[in-house]
């Protein structure tokens, strides 16, 4: 059980910083793609100024993925380590 949570949480941190990559490197052709207008001089989504808050928070959801990731892998390294002080 402990080897398990160990794997699923170093996996889970490879997503979590997979994950902030990604959208740290796809925020620019989103912002582009959605600055975009459809008539000239009016934007083509209202707000889009703000769209840099997408980003950021997808940087911490990809932070929180890796924090999650880490308190798995540390219960399972918990669960060997008491699993082998009870067999002493």
């Amino acid at each position: 059980m402990g080897t398990f949570l160990r794997v699923v949480g170093i996996v889970t941190m490879c997503f979590g910083v997979a994950f902030a990559i990604l959208v740290l490197s796809g925020v620019g052709g989103w912002i582009g793609a959605l600055n975009q207008s459809t008539v000239p001089g009016e934007p083509f989504m209202p707000f889009s100024g703000m769209l840099w808050a997408g980003g950021f928070g997808g940087i911490l959801g990809g932070f929180g993925i890796f924090v999650g990731g880490a308190s798995l892998f540390c219960l399972g390294t918990i669960y060997n380590e008491v699993k082998s002080l009870r067999s002493r």
